[in-house]
């Protein structure tokens, strides 16, 4: 197989390089649980194991429905987007009105929207709890309820928050309707390029309504599958000009092995008359880092930027210590080796430790006896760690 590179957004077939493992990981752990939370750093991979998913849905012929929650700003427009979403075949969409009073002002005002018509705002958010008891008592009543897969889920609770930071009742009850449609049948596969947690804090969610839903991290390529990834791109378009000195130089300068980095680099450099190894440090200094690393820089500083919204003391005194003794430890920092400052409990600490899990900044692994063994979540991390001179 010849890698076709391509650098933007979700890729498939030609352009996407499998990774088995992975893959089969994040169909496992939906098979297995009401579904799957997958918040992160944008250009990591979420879109195109999301991507993924869906095709091996539609393979098996099993009902998917899918939408990108990015620019939606209220309940009307997710219910909007939801109904068109729902394949035709699944009759999500009337079993779901049929279950709905006739006399009901939400029927009409669900049935424009399932016909994609918009329909009043304050009337959707008045009956919005008869709307989702007819969805869930549907989707007990469906034979197959469809994967629900919503992109930018995050983003959308930001935007309806940020649009009216009283309104989190409102989101509270989506989350609650929306764990009740999973536990009737609809599992869900949920991203976001940021997290939900720092979110819950700022503005007092009800987080638990989300505790159901399996968190899955998109790792970096391991040395070997970046190996891979560069001669599946390499082999046949260079006709042997490519050569295992060029790859251990590509490696080397490349640092971080997020597929984005491995193919702008590849794209910068040219595969099929690849320049002298010596070459690769420059066109990396010119051409790849100024782009990707400013790119990732800048998320982690907006999202740094937003803890101190949400607690200015706590960003000072609990988040930059913890980064600092994880960022600059040799090995990994066990749990109890973090420190708590005057004013907060084990219980903060945990759920800031949360926020930087979701947010790339720190990855943890536990052993046989619960303890959490904490590290940087990527070299990129601690190349921004450095750079922020936090200390």
């Amino acid at each position: 197989m010849v890698l076709a590179l391509h650098y933007g957004n979700a890729v498939a077939g030609d352009q996407r390089f499998d990774r088995p493992k992975l893959q089969e990981k994040l169909l496992r752990t939906l098979a297995s649980s009401g579904g799957v939370k997958m918040f992160g750093l944008r250009r990591i991979g979420k879109s195109t194991l999301r991507r993924y998913v869906i095709e091996q849905m539609e393979q098996a012929r099993k009902p998917v429905a899918f939408f990108d929650a990015q620019g939606l700003q209220s309940i009307q427009e997710l219910l909007g987007d939801l109904f068109g979403a729902l394949p035709r075949e699944s009759d999500l969409k009337t079993r779901a009105l049929g279950f709905i009073a006739k006399d009901s002002p939400i029927r009409n005002a669900l049935e424009a929207l399932a016909s994609g018509t918009k329909t009043g705002e304050a009337l959707v958010s008045a009956y919005w709890r008869e709307a989702y008891n007819g969805i869930r008592k549907a989707l007990s009543a469906s034979p197959a309820p469809p994967l629900l897969v919503i992109d930018e889920f995050s983003l959308f609770l930001k935007n309806m928050l940020e649009r009216n930071p009283e309104g989190r009742g409102e989101i509270d009850q989506l989350l609650a309707a929306m764990r009740e449609w999973r536990a009737a049948g609809m599992k869900m596969l949920l991203t976001g390029s940021i997290g939900v947690t720092a979110l819950s804090r700022h503005y007092k969610l009800t987080a638990d309504h989300l505790n159901d839903l399996q968190p899955f991290e998109v790792p970096e390529l391991s040395d070997d599958e970046a190996r891979e990834f560069i001669r599946e791109a390499t082999e046949k378009p260079s006709q042997g000009r490519w050569t295992d000195e060029h790859t251990g130089k590509f490696i080397e300068e490349c640092g971080v092995l997020y597929p984005s980095f491995v193919v702008k680099g590849l794209l910068e450099i040219g595969v099929q008359s690849p320049p002298p190894p010596g070459d690769f440090a420059g066109i990396f200094a010119h051409y790849v880092r100024p782009v990707l690393h400013d790119d990732f820089y800048n998320q982690f500083n907006k999202r740094f930027k937003f803890y101190g919204e949400i607690d200015k003391d706590g960003q000072r005194k609990l988040v930059v210590p913890v980064l600092k003794r994880i960022m600059e430890a040799a090995d990994g920092t066990p749990l109890d080796d973090l420190e708590l400052p005057d004013g907060y409990s084990r219980i903060d600490l945990a759920e800031f430790l949360d926020m930087l899990v979701e947010d790339g900044f720190i990855h943890f692994s536990e052993d046989a006896d619960a303890n959490r063994i904490w590290v940087p979540a990527s070299r990129l991390a601690k190349l921004w760690w450095k750079r922020s001179r936090l200390t």
